[in-house]
């Protein structure tokens, strides 16, 4: 494509910003193994640092410029000053209708997934605008936001012009190699055809086309390979169940990956492990354990407008405690509870009974709840006496512990709500920038003496130093302090975006309490089974929408966000054709594209009453079909998006039935 084609197709594409980032690495810091998840401008800024895109290394020193299309793999590595750099992920689409020469020449070179750097000869204008966008863009205000845009507009056509003046040369994707990186470390999950190309932002057929041509089988066939490779390996060297091998390299049904490994291998799975020699290896080894996840972490998430995930505030409530019981049989009463409270729910008004105020709640309320914790780890912990190794899979590999870590520090604060379910206390945490109070109250009182340790944008490293903790837990949002937090603690790297059941296991591996897993989980899904049939016959197919006020702007959750899938997903409620939208998991909409929902879900927080309060006043929102049938309900942020995990969502499907069911929570 020559440099022409390009600027063509630049011209006709409509340009959106999906988020500005600005980070400084120390020396000695790398990043490895980051999969862009939209199309991306790097800028240098200060210092020298080797970047490789897909394997391809450029020299970036002080205002070096690199630019790579979506799901290209990026590294940072040898870090030899501080290191400073701005990243501006954006989405580029042909403004429609766009015309057929146009499309085809975008499918013979795509100019947004290019990779090339270069050393701009008129660095300070460009670094200008990437400082300015960043200022505007970290304000969140809509004008602001619009300011960047045309910021952005302006970087691109200065970078053009001085690459094209340089003769920069650039490079086509590389989706073969980019989709075997993914199938080699996530091997474990549900990968299709389909979901690969839609990671790799390209056609299913042309990525099938590419990998037969490369590597003589499709990227299915590849991936069988990989995971009968790794089947293999666990099969001669550790003692693990063969039905949990199965579910370890990908195959929920270890039936049928019997079949597959006979069909390819030549013989069973059983007999393959005889033939190895295992049964003597076993009788001289017997505590070996598997290096392989049970629960494989996922790969790092990013959504453009997910900044909204972080904004937490004081919820008002409570929850029954039971201290003193143990973990198990706490578990055991919350699943009982949980019964009682299905059968409530189907019983209609029964279950809801007046309090004091004349507010009205569940007289059975099915909850998780911890036991008694002292010194930030639970009795049943402390009282732990015999131990074995674990080895806990996280995204910087593999980490084995030896013993209950009893001084946990989690640097994201959603992780309280996991260990408080499993009866433990971490002895600190960050807390959200803008909290109204440290912690929501369904949790607050259940702490006792924990400590802060800054946000999870700024963790205080002094803070974590001298709470010399057993365990650091960490997420991307900390990735490029890794090194230096591991040389404090066993650190582990999660991927916050994680499904909260996959999350809990990991936390039943670290403290040693799998057996309680089952229980919690068991619950959920009970509880989900029912609730969802008597939705199916309150709501028939009406749609609800999860949305939030804010900046101005009504920012509507889709099927892709974690919160809105236990309401599309677990309990099937219908979502709204604004929110099939399987790429991000939220976006700005307008109030026009909420006239014909049902029903409205409206999160509210002390930072969007005021502005939820100016909409109930306007023309459009009193002609919502939602609003005129009275059928918005108002529910908590912190809850509902800021803390995802087990106690959070019992109470998030109390409130639903409560809304749905029983009509009982205020309306906006």
């Amino acid at each position: 494509m020559s440099f022409q084609e390009q600027i063509l197709l630049w011209n006709h594409a409509a340009l959106k910003v999906l988020d500005v980032r600005r980070t400084t690495m120390q020396p000695g810091e790398s990043i490895h193994g980051y999969q862009l998840p939209a199309s991306v401008f790097l800028y240098a800024s200060r210092g020298r640092a080797q970047l490789l895109l897909d394997h391809t290394v450029y020299s970036a020193d002080r205002c070096h410029v690199c630019h790579a299309g979506k799901g290209t793999f990026l590294d940072i590595v040898n870090v030899m000053e501080t290191f400073e750099y701005f990243m501006v992920f954006y989405k580029a689409v042909l403004a429609l209708p766009a015309r057929k020469d146009l499309l085809r020449l975008q499918e013979k070179s795509n100019p947004f997934k290019l990779q090339f750097g270069f050393m701009p000869q008129h660095s300070l204008s460009l670094f200008l605008q990437m400082e300015e966008m960043h200022q505007q863009w970290i304000q969140l205000g809509a004008l602001e936001k619009f300011h960047v845009k045309a910021l952005f507009h302006r970087f691109v056509y200065e970078m053009l012009q001085q690459l094209q003046e340089q003769g920069g040369e650039m490079t086509g994707p590389e989706p073969v190699g980019q989709a075997i990186r993914y199938m080699q470390e996530r091997y474990a999950e549900q990968i299709t055809l389909q979901g690969l190309a839609e990671l790799l932002d390209c056609n299913g057929r042309q990525l099938q086309r590419l990998f037969k041509a490369q590597v003589s089988m499709g990227p299915m066939e590849y991936l069988m390979q990989v995971r009968l490779g790794k089947a293999k390996s666990l099969l001669q060297h550790t003692d693990v169940p063969i039905t949990e091998i199965a579910e370890d390299v990908g195959y929920a049904d270890s039936y049928y990956f019997s079949r597959i490994f006979k069909k390819h291998v030549g013989v069973s799975p059983r007999r393959f492990r005889e033939k190895s020699g295992q049964a003597d290896f076993r009788r001289q080894n017997p505590l070996v354990l598997s290096h392989f996840p049970i629960v494989p972490s996922k790969l790092q998430t990013y959504s453009g407008l997910g900044e909204d995930e972080y904004h937490y505030q004081n919820l008002g409530g409570g929850m029954t405690s039971y201290a003193n019981s143990s973990p198990k049989s706490s578990i055991a009463i919350g699943f009982m509870m949980t019964l009682a409270l299905l059968l409530s729910v189907c019983s209609g008004p029964a279950a809801v009974s007046a309090q004091a105020d004349g507010s009205s709640v569940y007289t059975k309320r099915a909850l998780v709840q911890s036991t008694a914790v002292v010194g930030g780890t639970s009795e049943s912990t402390a009282m732990a006496s015999v131990q074995t190794t674990r080895t806990i899979t996280h995204l910087k590999g593999e980490l084995p512990l030896d013993k209950i870590p009893e001084k946990i520090v989690v640097l994201d604060a959603q992780y309280i709500d996991q260990l408080l379910a499993l009866g433990t206390q971490p002895v600190g945490t960050v807390i959200a920038t803008s909290d109204v109070s440290e912690f929501p109250a369904y949790l607050s009182h259940q702490l006792s003496g924990i400590q802060l340790m800054g946000t999870k944008e700024k963790p205080d490293l002094q803070a974590i130093r001298l709470a010399e903790p057993d365990l650091i837990i960490c997420t991307e949002f900390q990735a490029h302090k890794y090194d230096e937090l591991a040389q404090m603690a066993p650190t582990l790297l999660l991927d916050r975006n994680a499904d909260w059941r996959s999350t809990l296991q990991t936390f039943g591996q670290i403290l040693d309490k799998e057996q309680e897993v089952p229980y919690v989980l068991a619950s959920y899904e009970h509880k989900i089974a029912t609730l969802q049939a008597a939705l199916a016959s309150k709501l028939g197919g009406e749609t609800v929408a999860l949305i939030r006020p804010r900046d101005y702007q009504i920012r509507l959750h889709t099927i892709a966000h974690r919160t809105a899938d236990i309401l599309y997903g677990d309990l099937g409620i219908q979502a709204p054709d604004c929110a099939k939208d399987k790429e991000s998991s939220s976006k700005w909409i307008s109030l026009e594209s909420l006239q014909h929902v049902d029903r409205l879900l409206v999160l509210t927080d002390d930072s969007n009453k005021e502005l939820i309060s100016e909409y109930q006043k306007s023309e459009e929102w009193q002609r919502l079909r939602a609003v005129q049938a009275n059928q918005v309900y108002s529910v908590n942020t912190t809850m509902w998006i800021g803390y995802y995990g087990p106690i959070a969502i019992d109470l998030i499907l109390d409130e639903i039935a409560e809304a749905f069911l029983q009509e009982n929570l205020p309306t906006v």
